[in-house]
């Protein structure tokens, strides 16, 4: 009997992988927020009108495909979530790319209901997930792994069990700090031959034919740049959100990654720009917008002077979570406190120092009066990464 199957999250890449899971044969019920999205599905045979948690009860495989970790543990864990209201046995796979840890965290739920999970990041844009030619890498046991193999062979081409619950992401995550270093790299070098009088259109053909030639440089260049169109494929935002996670993973494991790192700090500069809602190539955009004012954005270190000990206890959760809202608005390039309690460092990206007072300013720690501030403009050495 044909497995009944559920698909959350009909976005760019969710909408065309649940379609073509309708083409072969397969019964689908879509999810998603826009019922727009919905619609589409049902336009193309697929079905639709239940919700998560009822699904979870009916259906063989569910399946994710979101933007953010956020929406995904909420899908997952929340009270209306899968696993809370789902059966015993259901199969759980997540195309969403997230952190290893909450891999765990799902996986670790779901044992103990009862069901299993696979996490399994794809690869490949918007254009493999038409084609139905993604790379697909997948964390979990192999049993499940191979017995929802021919659904993955529907939605990827390169399908690849890559060890234990959470190794998908690690695989996918190494896939993007190389898709963060190559997107900076492809945006300054055609910026940089258009200051020297080299068209982008031959300076193209010539590194594709060179040892410079890359899928990404090819990507942006072919799809966007030469269109000068940057209605999202994989937008800015998304890249942002995968190397803030790639930083948390690669400083978990000790290992540094001084080119990600500018490569992240590019794209929360980027996003604190306005580019966010566009394509991630428009790097490019940002870049020759940069070149263009000759100026870069500013870091500002904030020092954050123990005021009263009890009150930072009380409100740091608070505090780590507008910091957090920080960092996802591309403002926050890093943040710790010292060894000895007696205060904490924040550094902003900003364009000026009232910029960053109108942020530190809405911090809880200033708010409720837990710590004093001094701004100081800080000199990263630029130009220097070691």
């Amino acid at each position: 009997m044909t497995m009944k199957l559920a698909f959350i999250g009909l976005g760019n890449m969710g909408l065309p992988m649940a379609r073509n899971l309708v083409k072969a044969n397969y019964e689908v019920y879509g999810v998603n927020r826009s019922k727009a999205k919905e619609d589409a599905f049902v336009n193309a045979g697929g079905k639709a009108g239940r919700s998560a948690a009822e699904l979870a009860q009916d259906v063989d495989v569910l399946m994710t495909c979101l933007p953010m970790p956020a929406d995904v543990e909420k899908v997952f864990l929340g009270d209306d979530g899968v696993i809370p209201n789902g059966r015993k046995g259901l199969i759980l796979i997540d195309f969403s790319t997230v952190s290893p840890d909450l891999n765990r965290k799902i996986a670790a739920s779901a044992e103990e209901a009862g069901m299993f999970f696979l996490d399994a990041p794809v690869s490949g844009g918007t254009v493999g997930a038409e084609q139905g030619t993604l790379s697909v890498m997948v964390g979990g046991e192999k049993a499940v792994f191979d017995q929802v193999l021919p659904i993955l062979e529907v939605v990827g081409k390169n399908i690849y069990h890559v060890g234990a619950t959470g190794s998908g992401n690690v695989v996918k995550l190494i896939n993007q700090l190389m898709v963060g270093i190559h997107t900076q790299a492809a945006s300054e070098a055609m910026v940089l031959g258009e200051a020297m009088g080299v068209s982008k259109e031959t300076l193209h053909q010539i590194l594709s034919a060179s040892f410079a030639q890359s899928r990404i440089y090819d990507r942006h260049y072919t799809q966007f740049v030469q269109k000068n169109a940057f209605e999202p494929g994989f937008a800015l935002n998304l890249l942002h959100k995968d190397m803030t996670l790639l930083e948390s993973m690669a400083q978990e494991s000790g290992t540094p990654i001084p080119l990600g790192s500018y490569a992240g700090t590019m794209l929360a500069s980027a996003k604190a720009g306005g580019f966010g809602d566009k394509d991630m190539s428009s790097m490019y955009l940002y870049n020759k917008e940069r070149a263009s004012v000759k100026t870069e954005r500013k870091y500002f270190a904030v020092f954050l002077p123990m005021k009263d000990a009890e009150k930072s206890q009380i409100y740091r959760p608070q505090h780590l979570a507008f910091l957090e809202e920080q960092r996802n608005a591309g403002r926050l390039f890093a943040n710790g406190r010292f060894a000895d309690g007696g205060g904490g460092l924040v550094v902003y990206i900003a364009q000026n120092e009232e910029e960053v007072k109108s942020w530190v300013e809405q911090d809880p720690y200033i708010v409720q009066g837990a710590r004093s501030y001094e701004i100081h403009e800080w000199d990263l050495v630029k130009g220097h990464l070691f």
